[in-house]
């Protein structure tokens, strides 16, 4: 694999405008002016802030790549999710969707993912992939593990494919276990090793996100626990973290 710098050059002279090209085609599809509208109607629910935390819906989800740095062209090729309808375990739903990359996927990362080339041949592409997540997650706070990086990945692709921005409210399960277990390496497997979790085949994005959502729920219950009730007192109790934070 080439030095990220030399990534950074190939992609902005050449990699770029021929993404450009190949889904200039897809920019008259009647589904991406629907995701367009949707994207542009869409905004935050103001009053999720002020519910309690036990009666909100969350939508814990994970994206699978072809790299870390989406300026530099890596793709989403999978979306898991699951829903939970108040973080009760009774009540949930669950997403899965193969996303059809635009460049070539690199072996390393067929491994890795379990996902054949004919599965990402024969998938969707990102604006329907895209729509229908956004149709499943309608109306519940978003969760990721860490938020940072997936929100970031999915902004980027939807500036990449020319659309709108994409601000639901979000909830990083990576910031809350820094705060509620703080003497745990915060990456997903060594807090599911510490919580007890079974594990499941990782880097498969509904594994991911089922395992996720199994942390997510051990964490809101010992949020209650410290007298954070609302999105909005866990926002507030997240900021401060973030804002005293040591420097490294």
């Amino acid at each position: 694999m080439l030095p990220v710098d030399l990534q950074i050059i190939k992609y902005l002279l050449f990699e770029k405008p021929l993404y450009y090209y190949k889904i200039k085609p897809y920019l008259k599809w009647h589904t991406y002016h629907q995701l367009e509208q949707r994207l542009h109607e869409a905004g935050k629910e103001a009053h999720f802030k002020e519910q309690s935390l036990t009666s909100l819906d969350f939508t814990i989800f994970d994206l699978e790549t072809t790299g870390f740095l989406p300026e530099i062209g890596h793709e989403i090729i999978s979306i898991g999710a699951i829903r939970l309808n108040g973080w009760n375990a009774c009540h949930r739903k669950t997403f899965y969707q193969v996303i059809r990359p635009i460049r070539p996927v690199n072996k390393q990362t067929l491994r890795l993912t379990g996902l054949s080339k004919d599965q990402l041949k024969n998938a969707s592409p990102f604006i329907e992939g895209f729509q229908s997540f956004m149709e499943f997650s309608e109306g519940s706070v978003l969760v990721a593990h860490p938020a940072k990086f997936d929100m970031r990945f999915l902004k980027t692709m939807l500036k990449r494919w020319k659309l709108p921005d994409y601000d639901p409210h979000v909830i990083d399960s990576q910031v809350m276990a820094q705060w509620l277990l703080p003497h745990v390496r915060h990456q997903l497997d060594p807090l599911l090793k510490h919580v007890g979790i079974e594990k499941r085949d990782r880097h498969h994005a509904l594994n991911d996100a089922i395992m996720t959502a199994e942390l997510f729920r051990f964490l809101l219950e010992k949020t209650e626990q410290h007298g954070i009730h609302t999105l909005n007192d866990l926002y507030q109790q997240l900021d401060g973290l973030k804002k005293t934070k040591p420097r490294s």
